[in-house]
């Protein structure tokens, strides 16, 4: 095992290294960038002069070297002071690895970036945390009994709610539910916030009374729709992997084996066929925890939900590059470490699985 995590830890460092590496070409090959509205000014009495140019250059690291930017990026410029061929690009950047971000160049301009993730983070763990744990509570239970009970009624219901769930386009479901809510706001009905994070005033529900802006109940009453739209997406999948992979296992011959021992059926579904049939059910969870961090974007945007996802989408829309590849290197971190626990996890489940 620990030979195994120091070869997988080494493994994960080369292939964080490339990450960034091709993050960081790519975004910066991308036409645009922070002095894209500066250099765009039609008025010639208005366009800056080349020494303003110049200062805006220096002032954000863009003139050096693409491979001095790129270690200024990542591990700062603060030592180039005592490199005699690079003491001229001496700054005071600390650099990715060192804990500077860098500052956002549009979406919150001048703000570190460290704290816009920080700020955004609890909101996006809160909404994918909780569909996430919904949406397991009930998939898994759902796809074990439509493998015990196929072809029963409900194993029919179940594939039928899979195929409409995985086939609709999340963004659709989103607009229709914000659409009800607005029509049942209109009739005087019960009704839900239909975007936002938080209610910027009080407002009144009927059923519920006065609902006070920032408060408890404002917060839940605010993620129900967005945490209904993510929920119906990931349990009509996990379901159907669920389902798919306990057939898979129920076919096997230690199950008839177990079943002509006498082996209570319960026992055979929940101990024998369950455990086998949980790699697949693994891979989707180690998946899932990227996913945490980065947000639902399509449904943050649909509920101008101010998290991360939304956050990201924003910045490339407005190519703040220094927030977009902040987020990047942190995804990458986490899909690497996500298929490292990937691997331990098939190993405690499956004792076939030797980690060697």
């Amino acid at each position: 095992m620990t030979t195994f995590l120091v070869r997988r830890l080494l493994q994960m460092l080369g292939v964080l290294f490339v990450s960034s590496i091709v993050i960081y070409g790519i975004l910066l090959a991308v036409p645009g960038g922070p002095l894209d509205q500066l250099l765009q000014v039609s008025d010639p009495r208005q366009r800056p002069s080349q020494a303003d140019i110049e200062r805006h250059k220096k002032l954000l690291g863009l003139d050096k070297p693409i491979y001095l930017q790129y270690i200024t990026w990542l591990i700062g410029d603060d030592w180039m002071g005592s490199v005699p061929f690079w003491s001229q690009y001496a700054g005071e950047r600390q650099g990715l690895l060192r804990g500077d971000w860098g500052e956002s160049w549009k979406v919150q301009r001048g703000k570190p970036v460290i704290d816009i993730i920080r700020r955004s983070l609890p909101d996006t763990l809160l909404l994918m945390g909780i569909s996430t744990v919904i949406s397991l509570l009930i998939a898994v239970p759902l796809g074990i009994y439509s493998a015990v009970r196929q072809y029963s009624p409900l194993d029919y219901a179940v594939t039928a709610f899979s195929f409409f769930g995985i086939s609709m386009p999340v963004f659709w479901l989103g607009l229709m539910m914000i659409s009800l809510s607005l029509a049942f706001r209109e009739r005087g009905w019960f009704y839900l916030p239909p975007g936002d994070i938080i209610a910027p005033r009080d407002y009144s529900i009927p059923g519920l009374g006065t609902v006070d802006a920032k408060s408890t109940l404002d917060r839940m009453l605010h993620l129900v729709m967005p945490v209904m739209v993510l929920t119906m997406l990931y349990l009509a999948q996990w379901s159907r992997f669920m389902r798919a992979s306990m057939l898979e296992v129920l076919r096997q011959d230690f199950i008839r084996t177990a079943r002509a021992k006498g082996v209570r059926e319960r026992v055979v579904v929940l101990k024998h066929a369950f455990r086998n049939a949980l790699i697949p059910l693994i891979t989707i969870i180690t998946l899932t925890l990227p996913g945490l961090f980065a947000g639902a974007i399509l449904t943050e945007t649909v509920f101008n939900y101010k998290a991360l996802g939304f956050i990201y989408i924003t910045a490339l829309g407005q190519k703040d590059w220094p927030l977009v590849m902040a987020f990047l290197v942190i995804q990458a971190v986490l899909i690497v470490l996500s298929n490292l626990l990937a691997d331990i996890l098939y190993a405690t489940v499956d004792p076939r699985i030797r980690l060697a």
